[in-house]
């Protein structure tokens, strides 16, 4: 039955590429690229995936490796998959998602994720058995180009439980960006906590009022 099984292919390494025979993008066939993972695109189930590269104005999964076909990057190891969704008319914003079901390990206190998002920020969205969550960047690698952020969301009322979890990218605007992207990696379901809110302000005030003690103790230059 789906959903009672342990999630799998969350870093996205169990990719095997096969090609759709005629397809003049170079399509993949999606189940043997995503082993365990579903796309959508407005609700409608896709069986094929791009190689490493983009439309320009049509929504789409894609699975990204170091092939050199692409200009976005791999995050992490050998592969990473690849959302977009553009809205070439008014009627309906088109979005394009990326889920699998599966079981929570029962000491989940958090979901980590990494990403690169190219096009409105608020166009990414993250679901859990339905619910969206709020997740936070924890850090940024600024040592790549384009930057990839650690993400994380506080899940740990899900823990135990099957779910479906979801990715998903909404075009917001016609051909806002040309596109909006989102590249994902490094899916983890980690026992450790992320500090609340709270505590992060609390931890932030009191930075700046070190730095504002130590500024105002120094002499003041004139000239």
């Amino acid at each position: 039955m789906q959903g009672q099984g342990t999630f799998q292919n969350l870093d996205f390494e169990s990719a095997t590429l096969v090609p759709v025979p005629g397809n003049p993008y170079g399509s993949v066939q999606f189940s043997p690229a995503f082993p365990g993972w579903t796309a959508s695109i407005a609700g409608i189930t896709q069986t094929t995936t791009l190689h490493s590269s983009s439309f320009l104005d049509t929504s789409g999964t894609g699975i990204l490796d170091h092939s050199g076909l692409s200009t976005y990057p791999v995050i992490e190891g050998n592969f990473s998959a690849q959302l977009q969704a553009v809205l070439s008319y008014p009627l309906q914003p088109p979005y394009t998602t990326l889920s699998q079901s599966g079981l929570i390990p029962t000491t989940t206190q958090t979901l980590l994720f990494k990403a690169y998002e190219e096009g409105d920020p608020s166009a990414f969205i993250v679901t859990l058995g339905g619910v969206q969550l709020s997740p936070v960047p924890l850090s940024t690698d600024t040592n790549n180009s384009p930057n990839i952020t650690l993400y994380g969301a506080d899940i740990h009322a899900w823990a135990g439980q099957n779910q479906e979890l979801a990715f998903t990218v909404v075009a917001q605007r016609p051909y806002d960006s040309n596109i909006h992207t989102m590249i994902l990696d490094s899916i983890q379901f980690s026992a450790e906590a992320i500090p609340e809110p709270g505590v992060c302000g609390l931890f932030a005030c009191g930075i700046l009022f070190l730095g504002w003690r130590r500024c105002k103790g120094r002499p003041t230059l004139s000239f």
